[in-house]
């Protein structure tokens, strides 16, 4: 037998009994088949839908099968066609084969050789579909990989761009339009934090914008944006706290998507800047075309970049400072320059000068916050009072030795080759975090930044060192409370989900409780049996008239109502039983349907409610546990005799409480579905009938967790639960789940 094929077929064939014949012969075995009655509606048809695979007739009315083909393989040189005719129109054939078809079939077509030529190009059509796909994955797989190979460029070209021209209009600029194209986005954009009125505000201050793209530098509301409170309030949390924003601007929180999606933001990315240790503001890349998954190589590039533009912050802020000081030392040095002129001779004058200009730098040195060491031929030869006071060290004991015998000895041989040897003629800056060893023997994290400078005419290294112990002991203590909070979490967890199995086996119970009578007439049915046979006994033994053979079939009779009893009180403790879920255990979902349905028949038929039954389907299995489907099934079949018991209510006439159960389901999904022609739902609950607690009943007639726990049950099973209904009307309940294979 020939299994289905997940292909598209389309049948010309003028002859309407012979489409009928096929439509049944090929229903079960192609997944998508199209059928058309001449040419001209094959052509039609082949352009509508794009089969995969074309059997054609040739002699037709309106267009014959050669034209109809000539056309199609105008259109597409590689369709795949195969052609039927009768042992007289040979002479079409050979027409045919020269159109490029795959194959032929005689009339009266012979069915085994129907499905040896359709299996043989469904397997060709299915290879060539695996290898396109093949091709299409490492297509995007060469695409991401080249898209963050030009990120990672990117980013390097902004830290020469910004080693050379440094942090300025230009350059940023410059910067932010380098990493947008880089990136492929539509737009990339700074925003500046500040405090007004105890409230911190982000500004935008830079913006590039790809074309096509609408610029927001204009918009008021980013020029003054609240994030220390409102609905931006979880950026300034996170992005103060190192964590970067990202994702697909429908997933966000409604208060944010409602404020990005009128900048026609469709996926974001923001990265926070830090200055030192401070939190500076953010950089922002928006996708304005498509939805994108943020890679990890792609977060961690592009924070790499606003580290880079931190520390160039940072060292402008640094710039300016000196400027600053520079400036007015120079204005100083102008003014004493003028009294001195009136005093002294040209050449005095300018010897004084030299020596106040001298001094206020000598100044600067000793009153530097950080320290700085100056070395020449691998040794220092000049610390500042701050280098003694964050090392200990007195001048005497350093001045004279290696830079690095200060250092702990991990990272000696890491300054050795990136600190001293870099007297090659370059101006090249550069930062790293060490430890060093104070007087004291102790361990101190430092970091060094690193100029190379001309003393008495030779090259020197000018280093600077800033204490950042603190900084790295709240970083340790950061990372401990970061794993206790993974902990916590991870208890956290545990204690939902056996909270989840709680509310489940009360639900079984609630269930169970609702069914007692429907359960109590199934065991009297078969009690009832066993005492009108134990009745018949005791009557033919008194008539004298008991046979072996009589006495044995009685027997046999009782011994089947003892075993229907004991398998309704095993199934009802097996459902009432708090067990783990077994989530691999292979079920028929038709077994279940019975045995849900054998809860509540009788409640059905005492009720007056017509049950109507429809199982399409046999043999038919999914993965999960069978007491939990079992359970979601007991729920849907309760909410609809409510629906249909409350419009009985309403007095409406020729009115018949109807609940259907029907099973079906296509390859790879099945369906369970539940309906009932009751009150339905309004169109304003429908939204909301999986949410906990959520309830349209009074509070006597239910909690509100049936659906949620139902739902929960499902999407633990991989499957989904869909809602149909139309107030005072009708509801369907529909169950998918992925169908498992039982061989």
């Amino acid at each position: 037998m020939m299994s289905q094929h997940n292909i598209s077929l389309l049948y010309v064939e003028d002859e309407k009994i012979l489409r009928t014949i096929y439509e049944k012969i090929l229903e079960d075995k192609i997944a998508h088949l199209y059928f058309a009655e001449n040419g001209e509606e094959g052509y039609e048809k082949y352009l509508k839908y794009k089969p995969d695979l074309i059997i054609t007739d040739i002699k037709m009315p309106v267009m014959n099968g050669l034209d109809m083909i000539r056309k199609i393989k105008k259109v597409q040189p590689d369709a795949r066609i195969g052609i039927t005719s009768a042992y007289s129109e040979s002479h079409y054939f050979i027409r045919a084969i020269e159109s490029g078809v795959k194959g032929f079939l005689l009339k009266p077509i012979d069915n085994q050789k129907l499905f040896e030529f359709i299996n043989t190009q469904a397997r060709e059509i299915l290879l060539e579909k695996v290898i396109i796909e093949e091709e299409i994955k490492r297509k995007q797989a060469e695409a991401a990989l080249l898209r963050n190979e030009a990120i990672l460029q990117s980013v390097s070209d902004v830290a020469e761009i910004l080693l050379r021209d440094g942090y300025q209009t230009a350059s940023i600029l410059k910067i932010i339009s380098t990493l947008g194209k880089a990136a492929r986005v539509s737009r990339v954009y700074i925003f500046e934090a500040f405090e007004k009125d105890e409230q911190t505000y982000c500004a935008q201050t830079f913006e590039w914008v790809s074309d096509g793209t609408s610029q927001q530098m204009d918009n008021p509301e980013l020029q003054a944006a609240l994030i220390s409170d409102g609905e931006f309030k979880r950026w300034g949390t996170e992005l103060s706290a190192r964590k970067s924003i990202y994702g697909n601007i429908k997933d966000f929180p409604e208060p944010e998507k409602r404020v990005l999606q009128a900048q026609e933001i469709i996926s974001i990315m923001v990265v926070p800047i830090f200055v030192g240790e401070e939190w500076f503001g953010f950089i922002g890349f928006d996708d304005c075309i498509n939805e994108r998954n943020w890679s990890v190589a792609e977060t961690n590039t592009l924070m790499t970049a606003a580290n880079i533009l931190g520390a160039a912050i940072q060292r402008s802020k640094t710039d300016e400072q000196l400027i600053r000081l520079n400036a007015e030392l120079e204005e100083r040095v102008r003014l004493r320059t003028i009294d001195l002129e009136n005093e002294i001779a040209e050449r005095k004058t300018a010897e004084n000068l030299l020596r106040d200009s001298e001094e206020k730098y000598r100044l600067i040195f000793e009153n530097a916050n950080d320290g700085i060491f100056l070395s020449a031929n691998g040794k220092i030869h000049f610390v500042n009072p701050k280098a003694v006071e964050s090392t200990g060290y007195q001048p005497k004991q350093v001045i004279g030795k290696i830079f690095t015998d200060f250092l702990h000895p991990d990272y000696r041989e890491l300054v050795l080759g990136r600190h001293f040897k870099r007297l090659d003629g370059k101006q090249i800056e550069e930062s790293y975090d060490v430890q060093i060893i104070t007087a004291e023997g102790k361990n101190k994290w430092v970091e060094l930044k690193s100029n190379l400078i001309t003393w008495n005419d030779s090259n020197a290294v000018l280093t600077f060192m800033t204490d950042i112990d603190t900084r790295k002991a709240y970083e340790e203590e950061l990372r401990v409370l970061n794993q206790n909070l993974e902990e916590r979490v991870k208890e956290e967890l545990d204690r939902l989900e056996k909270q989840q199995q709680l509310l489940i086996q009360k639900s079984k119970l609630e269930s169970l409780g609702e069914l007692s009578a429907g359960i109590a007439h199934e065991v009297n049915q078969p009690l009832t049996g066993l005492t009108l046979s134990l009745d018949n006994i005791l009557y033919e033994s008194d008539n004298k008239s008991v046979t072996d053979e009589y006495l044995r079939s009685k027997i046999q009779l009782m011994f089947d109502d003892i075993n229907r009893i004991r398998k309704i009180i095993q199934h009802v403790r097996e459902f009432s039983r708090d067990t783990p879920p077994v989530a691999g255990e292979i079920i028929n979902i038709n077994q279940v349907i019975n045995n849900a349905l054998s809860f509540v028949n009788r409640l059905y038929i005492d009720h007056q409610i017509d049950l109507e039954v429809n199982m399409g389907i046999q043999h038919v299995y999914a993965t999960g546990d069978a007491f939990q489907l079992e359970q979601v099934i007991l729920n849907m079949l309760s909410n609809a005799r409510y629906a249909v018991e409350q419009k009985a209510k309403q007095q409406i006439s020729g009115y018949r409480k109807t609940i259907s159960v029907k099973s079906y389901g296509k390859p790879g999904l099945l369906t369970i579905e539940v309906a009932d022609n009751g009150i339905g739902i309004p169109v304003k609950h429908v939204n909301n009938i999986f949410d906990p607690f959520f309830s349209t009943k009074k509070q006597a007639d239910g909690s509100g967790l049936g659906l949620s726990i139902s739902y929960g049950i499902i999407k633990s099973m991989q499957g989904d639960i869909l809602v149909d209904s139309k107030e005072n009307e009708y509801t369907r309940l529909l169950i998918q789940l992925p169908e498992t294979k039982n061989d």
